[in-house]
C-alpha cells in the first residue's frame, strides 16, 4: 500500500512517503511531486516513457528519480499520472532503477496548475525501512 503526505516546512514542501516496498517509495515520490504541481486525477495515460537511472546510493538515486520526472514536465511538458518503478538488489550492486512513466501532455486547461516546483533537494532526506515497511523523507524546493 502506498501513501504519501505532506509536512509542514517553513518554505518549501517537505514530503513522506510511506510503502511496502523500496519502488513503490519511488513510485509515491512520483505522484507526490506532481500533485503539488497539478491535478494528478485529471492526467491520463496516454503515453509511457521509459527511464533508467543509476546511482552511488538509494538518496541520490531519489534525488536523481525527481530531478528526472521534473525534466520531463519542464523541457517535454509532460504531466505524470503514476510511474511503475523497479529497484534493482541493493545489497549487490549500486542502486539503480527502471520505469515506466504513464501520462499525457500538460494542458493547464485540464490538469490545472497549482505550484511550481523548482527542484528536488538533498535537504532533509532520509530512506529507511522499519518494520518491513519503506518510507523516504525529502524536500522540494518551490
Amino acid at each position: 500500500m502506498l501513501v504519501y503526505s505532506y509536512l509542514d516546512h517553513i518554505s518549501d514542501v517537505y514530503v513522506h512517503v510511506q510503502s511496502d516496498s523500496l519502488g513503490g517509495i519511488f513510485e509515491g515520490a512520483a505522484k507526490a511531486t506532481f500533485g503539488v504541481m497539478l491535478n494528478t486525477s485529471a492526467v491520463r495515460e496516454k503515453t509511457a516513457l521509459d527511464a533508467e537511472i543509476k546511482a552511488d546510493d538509494l538518496e541520490q538515486l531519489l534525488y536523481m528519480w525527481v530531478d528526472h520526472l521534473l525534466y520531463i514536465f519542464d523541457a517535454k511538458s509532460f504531466a505524470v499520472s503514476r510511474a511503475k518503478v523497479k529497484i534493482s538488489d541493493t545489497k549487490r550492486h549500486p542502486p539503480s532503477l527502471s520505469a515506466k512513466i504513464y501520462g499525457e501532455d500538460y494542458d493547464p486547461s485540464i490538469h490545472g496548475q497549482k505550484v511550481g516546483v523548482k527542484a528536488m533537494t538533498y535537504s532533509l532526506m532520509r530512506i529507511f525501512q522499519q518494520s518491513g515497511r519503506w518510507e523516504a523523507y525529502f524536500v522540494l524546493d518551490i
